[in-house]
């Protein structure tokens, strides 16, 4: 795995035992009360005119909260029990699990000497809460284990491997990364200078292609890392593979650390990452911190949640305008490419009729936009309802669930189309080294009055400037441009 990934990864599961820390102690302790409270007729605790228990008000409770929530992580954390918790053996997992519940369950003891309870209902809630708190963790831990070890989706936790190479050393690599899963590591395939080699198995990996062809490969695979791991170099292969993978924003690694004294404009991230018996020097063309993405992703998980629920009356009145303005599904579903190639459905709300996408090829003669993008101002395939949604950016609204979901980002590039991608260039391939998202400097800055070629340049700018502040200035941003329309048709 590597370092990147793991402190990712600590970072999930240090915020993941917070968070079971502050339900067992907000909401498991007040329920467990308020079931003592009325199956004993407990009076011992502060109770109002209704004999609910004052956990939920007590202002002593609350103050005492961030002891019992923070403390006992905080203790594991500072005694370095995250460094290896996500490839820990079950048992192992349970171990920690029970610690760090015993360590809360002390805690929770001397807290709650503060409130005048009886010892036997005391011993209630400290074991009650103790073993509803070890099965939360160890599920938790559980759980993001299998993440490690069989999801391929998470683009912050998984990555995705083209090796270069089909020598013994290439295949030795592979055959370590896919005995140990829980590496975090996928092999996509293999590339080769040799043209007999191509579509035979290596590993259980495909030679999907020459490595002539590797910008075409790039372009069809889901692929966020190029190892480089033949022990026999050749130097213009190396070169060509390595530049054209700073050129797109594509992670390159190599066993062989030799022949990578090249300049680049943007100097990449170096580090070297040990992957079994193999020392990997990685190159990262375009690098954001760990920490910056794990805010990022908590931001789009807690606001898209938020929005889809303040928005529920626009998911019942939107759906019945729809269905009575043309016959058609709802929603309208359509593959697009997201970060480093993955295939993803996005979600909108339907503002076309229903064989819109078919028509396509017919009005191409009226595309107002230059390069892959197809846009018409006045697109006769609209619906009377779809026009005015796209006037105000509703119909965009249900990607707010690809947002919950991981898809795609708040902030960021915009997802194409298939057919779009495979008209990029090397260098606007780089748009997706880095997560899409609804809204970003070309939404901001004119949307569809904007050429193509200047979208491209608005994405790059913002990929190599990337920063919470500006993503907080491009939301701040988007949403007078909603409101006054600029360039949305």
């Amino acid at each position: 795995m590597f370092s990147d990934q793991k402190k990712y990864l600590h970072l999930m599961q240090i915020t993941s035992d917070f968070i079971c820390l502050a339900l067992v102690y907000l909401l498991f302790i007040p329920l467990v009360t308020i079931s003592i409270a009325k199956g004993t007729g407990m009076t011992l605790i502060e109770q109002n005119l209704k004999g609910v228990p004052l956990f939920y008000k007590s202002v002593t409770y609350l103050g005492l909260s961030p002891l019992y929530i923070f403390i006992p992580a905080s203790i594991f954390l500072l005694l370095r029990q995250y460094s290896d918790a996500i490839v820990s053996s079950v048992q192992i997992i349970f171990v920690k699990s029970l610690l760090l519940s015993i360590t809360a369950c002390l805690i929770l003891t001397f807290l709650l000497t503060a409130f005048d309870i009886s010892l036997t209902d005391k011993s209630i809630i400290i074991t009650a809460s103790t073993g509803i708190l070890f099965i939360s963790l160890v599920l938790n831990r559980l759980y993001l284990k299998y993440l490690v070890a069989q999801n391929d989706s998470n683009e912050n936790i998984i990555k995705h491997l083209l090796i270069i190479g089909t020598d013994k050393q290439s295949k030795a690599l592979c055959n370590f990364i896919v005995a140990h899963p829980e590496s975090g590591l996928r092999v996509t395939g293999f590339l080769t200078g040799d043209k007999e080699k191509v579509n035979k198995k290596i590993s259980g990996r495909r030679v999907i292609g020459e490595i002539r062809q590797f910008n075409w490969i790039i372009h069809q695979y889901h692929i966020n890392c190029v190892v480089y791991a033949q022990k026999n170099e050749h130097d213009d292969e190396l070169s060509y593979v390595l530049n054209n993978c700073a050129i797109m924003g594509i992670d390159f690694a190599t066993v062989t650390h030799s022949s990578t004294q090249n300049t680049w404009a943007s100097p990449p991230r170096k580090s070297l990452e040990h992957i079994g018996d193999f020392n990997l020097s990685v190159y990262k063309f375009v690098y954001y911190r760990p920490r910056a993405l794990f805010i990022k992703r908590a931001f789009d998980f807690c606001a898209s949640l938020g929005i889809i629920m303040a928005c529920t009356p626009i998911w019942i009145v939107v759906p019945i305008l729809i269905k009575l303005s043309s016959p058609g599904p709802v929603f309208f579903k359509q593959i697009r490419i997201g970060k480093h190639g993955k295939r993803f459905v996005l979600l909108k709300f339907r503002s076309m009729i229903e064989n819109a996408e078919q028509m396509q090829k017919e009005l191409i003669h009226l595309n107002e936009m230059d390069g892959p993008a197809f846009k018409i101002k006045k697109d006769p395939r609209l619906t009377l309802i779809g026009r005015q949604l796209r006037r105000f950016s509703l119909d965009e609204l249900p990607q707010l669930f690809n947002v919950f979901l991981g898809d795609i980002s708040l902030i960021g590039p915009r997802p194409a189309t298939e057919e779009e991608v495979a008209q990029y260039t090397p260098l606007y391939r780089k748009r997706l080294s880095v997560t899409q998202g609804i809204t970003c400097i070309w939404q901001v800055s004119g949307r569809n009055d904007i050429k193509f070629d200047e979208w491209m340049k608005l994405d790059l700018i913002y990929i190599n400037n990337r920063s919470t502040a500006q993503d907080m200035k491009i939301l701040l941003r988007t949403v007078p441009a909603v409101i006054f329309k600029k360039g949305a048709y």
